[in-house]
C-alpha cells in the first residue's frame, strides 16, 4: 500500500483479512503503526498489525496508490528502484495521473470511501462507497475479475469495469463538487446539503458535467455529488483536512481540469490562496491554529 495516509491506511487493514500487506508511510504515522499497530474506527473497527516501512521494499505482487497526486512523481522514483513488472493500482485522486505511471503496468481505480486521519496511527473510516478497477484499454480482463473478488472477499467490495477512464473524469467532477467547498468552510461532507450550499454545488456541477460533455462522457454530476455527500456525510474531504494540516492540495488535479467555468475558477483561485498562506501563521474561523 504504497501512500498509506488515511484512504491507504484504511484499504491496507481491510485487505489485510486475506493478503500480507506491507505499509508504505512514513514521519510520525509509521512509527504509531510500528509501535501500537494501525487502529481504524469508524465503517471499519479494529487494531491491526500491519508491516510498515518508510520505502516501497519490492517483492509484491500489486502495489496500490495511494499517495497525493503531487507525489506521483516522488513515488514512481521510488517504485522504480525495486520494481519488477508488479501491478500497480491507482486510487489516487485527479485527472492526468495515468500517464505519469506510464513505466508500469497500469490498472486503474475508483473509490468514494471516506476516511479521515485522526492522530498518527489512528483512522476513521468515516463513510463507505463505491470501489471500481479496470483495464486502461476498456477489456474486462481475467486478472482485474480476480483482484476484484480478492478485494470483495476481504470487505472491501469492488466491481470490475470497463470504463474505468471515463469513471476516474466523472470521480474528479464529483470530488470538484465536494472537496473545495468543504475546505473553504471547514465543514464535513454533510454540509453541502445545506440548502444554502446546494445552489453553489449545482454550478459547480453543471460546469463540470459541460467538461465532460465536449470529451464525450454523459454523467449527471449534480446527482451523483449529492449521493457521495450522503454516504459520506461525517468525512472531513482530503482536500479539507490538507488544508487545516497546512499541506499543499490536489487542486491542480480536482478542480484545474474544468475552470472553463466561473464557480470552478473562483473555488480554484481561493484554495490556491490558501494554500500561498501555508507557514504564515493563518487561522482557522474561530481564531485557533488547525488541529484536525
Amino acid at each position: 500500500m504504497f501512500g498509506a495516509g488515511a484512504l491507504g491506511s484504511v484499504f491496507g487493514a481491510i485487505l489485510s483479512k486475506n493478503n500480507d500487506v506491507v505499509l508504505i508511510t512514513r514521519g510520525e504515522h509509521l512509527r504509531a503503526i510500528k509501535e501500537n499497530g494501525l487502529k481504524i474506527t469508524g465503517k471499519t473497527e479494529g487494531v491491526f498489525k500491519i508491516d510498515a516501512v518508510p520505502e516501497y521494499p519490492g517483492g509484491s505482487d500489486v502495489i496500490i496508490l495511494t499517495v497525493k497526486a503531487y507525489q506521483t512523481d516522488d513515488a514512481v522514483k521510488d517504485i522504480m528502484k525495486e520494481y519488477s513488472d508488479e501491478i500497480v493500482i491507482t486510487f489516487q485522486n485527479g485527472v492526468g495521473l495515468i500517464e505519469k505511471l506510464r513505466q508500469f503496468d497500469v490498472i486503474g481505480g475508483i473509490t468514494t470511501h471516506g476516511a479521515t486521519k485522526l492522530e498518527p496511527g489512528v483512522v476513521h473510516h468515516a463513510g463507505t462507497g463505491d470501489t471500481c478497477i479496470g483495464e486502461l484499454n476498456g477489456v474486462i480482463t481475467e486478472r482485474v475479475r480476480k483482484i476484484a473478488e480478492n478485494f470483495t472477499n476481504c470487505g472491501l467490495v469492488t466491481q470490475p469495469i470497463a470504463d474505468i477512464m471515463e469513471r476516474r473524469w466523472i470521480k474528479a467532477a464529483i470530488n470538484a463538487c465536494i472537496n473545495p467547498l468543504t475546505a473553504l468552510l471547514r465543514v464535513k461532507n454533510g454540509a453541502l446539503m445545506n440548502h444554502e450550499l446546494v445552489e453553489i454545488m449545482k454550478c459547480i456541477a453543471d460546469e463540470c458535467a459541460q467538461i465532460l460533455a465536449e470529451k464525450g462522457i454523459t454523467a449527471d454530476v449534480y446527482s451523483l455529488a449529492l449521493d457521495v455527500v450522503k454516504k459520506t456525510a461525517e468525512n472531513k474531504s482530503s482536500m479539507l483536512q490538507d488544508i487545516l494540516y497546512g499541506k499543499r492540495t490536489e487542486v491542480d488535479y480536482i478542480v484545474k481540469p474544468f475552470i472553463k467555468g466561473k464557480c470552478n475558477r473562483t473555488l480554484y483561485n481561493l484554495i490556491k490562496f490558501l494554500e500561498n498562506q501555508r507557514g504564515e501563521g493563518d487561522l482557522n474561523p474561530r481564531g485557533q491554529r488547525p488541529t484536525a
